[in-house]
């Protein structure tokens, strides 16, 4: 049973698993708010509307983070740090 339950639970959130992961790699305080989030919607027994309402926050921090990435603190290289152009300059 606990077999069967694990593989539901991969099969089901596996795309969330997956962004949580590389959040967690970009910023353990973006993950730790998003992973706050998305654990009062799940235990909360409002139902649909916090549902939505997590969707919608989830929704507008995509949408800023692809329209205006300096606008979100510690999801975003710092200045002068942009890979292989500042590897060039080191001495």
């Amino acid at each position: 049973m606990g077999a069967r339950h694990g593989a539901w639970c991969v099969g089901c959130c596996w795309a969330l698993m997956a962004a949580l992961f590389a959040l967690g790699v970009m910023s353990l305080a973006w993950t730790a708010l998003v992973a706050a989030l998305i654990a009062f919607e799940k235990t909360l027994p409002w139902g649909r509307a916090v549902t939505w309402g997590t969707a919608a926050v989830l929704l507008v921090l995509a949408v800023a983070l692809v329209a205006a990435p300096h606008t979100l603190p510690g999801l975003v290289v710092p200045d002068g740090a942009h890979g292989a152009q500042s590897m060039g300059t080191m001495r």
